[in-house]
This record gives C-alpha cells, structure tokens and sequence, in this order.
C-alpha cells in the first residue's frame, strides 16, 4: 500500500507555471497511486477554479488521487458559510470526485486580507474545526487528520484533549517558510512517539535560487514517515505540548506581516519556527467529521 503514495513537491513560480509543473509531474505516475502535494497548488480564486478543472480530468484520465489546497468555495465542507471561500483541502478522487473536508484553521494575515493591491487577493474565510476523515484505500479503512500548514499549531494548543487527536495518518500539506519545515518535523515526530499518530505525511514546495550566496524562501520537505514500532511509546503531557508552542511557534501582530515574503523574515527565528496571526491564536478549535468515507 505504501507504494501508491506519492510525496510531490514544486518550484515556487506564478500560479500557471505551478500547475503546468505539476500537471506534467501527474502525468508520469503510475496508475491508482495518491498523489500529495503541498499546500495551495493556486491561491487566487480564478486560478484555483481552472486548478481543480485541470486536476479532475488528470485523475480520471491518469486514475489516481491528488491531495492539495485551493481557494474554493466548498461544495462539501462541514460547517461551512455559505458562498464563504476557504482555503480548503481539496481532494479528486481517480473517479474525478471532488471531497473538501477540511478547511485552513490558521489561515495568515495576508490570506485573510489583501493589504495592498500588489499582493495576491486571497481573502479566505476563517475555519473553526478539525474534521476527522475516514478514507478507503485497497479495501481497508484508515482514519486521517488533514492538518494544513500553520494548523500543525492547532495540535498543539487548540484542541483540548489529546487523546481526540489520535489517528492513522496525519497529512500535512505545507507552504512553509524557510525554517519553518524543522518545526513541523520537530512536532510530527513528538505526536508520532505518543501514539497518536501512525503515520505522518508532509509535503512543502520550494524556492530556486540563482545565487547559491542567497537564502531560499522555501525549502523542499518531502516526507512520509510511520511510527517505529519497536519503540516505546513516549507521552505527551500538556506540559510537552505548552513546550512546543514555546519552542517551534512565533506570533505576530496581522498588520505586520503583509505577504508572504514578510512571513519568511519570521520563520528562520531560532531553530526554525511556524507561523501563527494574533487574530488566530487563540482559536479553540472544535472536532468535527466528515461524513462520507473517501475512496482513494
């Protein structure tokens, strides 16, 4: 089973030369396999429209799975606001079926509004829930946290009782700033050694640089990891989980963090740490499910 997933990144570039990228990427896999890529394969509206077209007809022509984000309103997210956009996760099925269950918790300053006029319109909704999901793969029955970038720092702190995370697969598709990725891998592997956790995917795009003298923005993460099962499990404390924030987490007032490229200048701090808005730290995340079982 492990063989039909695929751990995809790409090259930070405009909206149509990402997905030109990845649709050519798609085209060489091999049938029946779930293909994951990081977070936000388009990011403006109209362009994740044209996205998910493209995406449907590789997967029924190609029959395999992809696993992104868009900017979607969402047919089919639970608690959704109606005509409300999400940055949603956004699943298409080898039959061409199109799942959002799970929307951004966490979305940054700059997707929740556009400051100023040079930088892309997002304007995404907030998202108050983590939706539990049940997805089908070869027969078997798989429960799955789609945990989307900055929302790793819901496990953390927003949802209250641990034990409620517990699940087979944890899939986060990134878009994370330079550093940030050893945050995530920090967090993942705490959640892995507790149990709670079998398996954990991790998918984050990155940046070509000309000049070697010259940082990245993004880093290339590309990870699929399951829980060593000759080690014993190591528990979790609300104690580890406060530590954590403390450790692998920054947070920034909205207004002071315009774009993307503002965000990177945040996430090298330290040994590498995510990024969190004021208006969305303090979020009480509320578990929820999605009601249909995705065959994948």
């Amino acid at each position: 089973m492990i063989n039909r997933w695929k751990i995809f990144s790409y090259p930070m570039s405009s909206e149509q030369k990402v997905l030109e990228h990845v649709k050519s990427k798609l085209l060489e896999v091999e049938q029946d396999s779930i293909v994951v890529l990081p977070e936000y394969l388009a990011y403006t509206e109209e362009n994740s429209r044209q996205a998910l077209t493209a995406l449907i007809d590789i997967c029924q022509s190609k029959n395999i799975s992809v696993i992104t984000t868009l900017n979607l309103v969402p047919p089919t997210l639970p608690h959704a606001i109606k005509d409300v956009n999400y940055n949603v996760l956004t699943i298409v099925t080898k039959e061409g079926k199109v799942h959002t269950p799970q929307a951004k918790i966490t979305p940054q300053s700059f997707e929740r509004v556009q400051y100023q006029p040079r930088f892309p319109k997002m304007n995404v909704g907030d998202y108050n829930y983590l939706n539990k999901v049940t997805v089908e793969i070869d027969g078997a029955e798989f429960s799955v946290f789609f945990v989307i970038c900055s929302d790793v720092y819901c496990l953390m702190a927003g949802v209250e009782k641990k034990e409620e995370l517990k699940a087979d697969y944890c899939i986060v598709p990134g878009n994370f700033g330079n550093g940030a990725e050893k945050a995530v891998r920090r967090t993942l592997e705490r959640f892995r050694e507790a149990g709670l956790f079998q398996t954990t995917i991790f998918s984050n795009p990155y940046q070509n640089i000309k000049d070697a003298s010259q940082t990245p923005l993004v880093k290339e993460a590309t990870e699929m990891i399951e829980l060593d099962p000759t080690r014993s499990i190591k528990e979790l404390t609300d104690w580890d989980r406060i530590q954590l924030v403390k450790e692998n987490v920054a947070v920034y007032p909205d207004e002071q963090v315009p774009s993307f490229v503002h965000m990177t200048n945040l996430t090298a701090m330290d040994e590498g740490r995510m990024t969190v808005g004021m208006s969305r730290f303090p979020v009480v995340v509320q578990l929820g499910s999605y009601a249909e079982v995705i065959r994948l």
